[in-house]
């Protein structure tokens, strides 16, 4: 599991790449009801460029994509210092266990199948950033407890 934790604040950006307009529309709905800022792109081209720039805590990244495909996108994000860290999950139609592998080998932490009910794309999600929705004074207290004394 990779930890972004420099881009995390209280309101997790999360960057959906998507060429299908509905797709991205039900995840944004479904992600900004449960509180996640989210930003959008259509291509491959423009998926990278926002995810480079704009720094997302997640990525949730379609495979066939026109451009650049999410494979080469999942590559790229690992291999600029600033991104490698991000949490990039790949949502896809393909489904065999080639496409699996591959986007693993991409750098993807996980692969959710299309179609995603937006309850399994929460959980997903939320098993990488909830422990990082905590505010710093909250962690900051906890760790004073528990902490030596000097």
């Amino acid at each position: 599991m990779r930890l972004n934790r420099t881009a995390w604040s209280s309101s997790p950006t999360v960057l959906i790449v998507d060429d299908h307009e509905d797709s991205r529309t039900v995840g944004r709905l479904v992600l900004e009801s449960r509180g996640f800022h989210v930003i959008e792109a259509a291509t491959g081209t423009e998926g990278l460029h926002k995810a480079l720039t704009e720094r997302p805590s997640v990525v949730l990244l379609d495979i066939v994509l026109p451009g650049l495909d999410g494979w080469e996108i999942a590559r790229r994000i690992r291999a600029d210092a600033a991104t490698c860290n991000t949490v990039i999950i790949a949502v896809t139609a393909l489904a065999g266990i080639e496409d699996r592998h591959r986007s693993y080998m991409a750098g993807c932490d996980s692969v959710l199948t299309k179609p995603v009910p937006p309850s399994t794309m929460l959980a997903v999600i939320n098993q990488y950033v909830s422990a990082h929705l905590v505010p710093d004074s909250v962690v900051a207290r906890v760790f004073a407890d528990v902490a030596p004394a000097p």
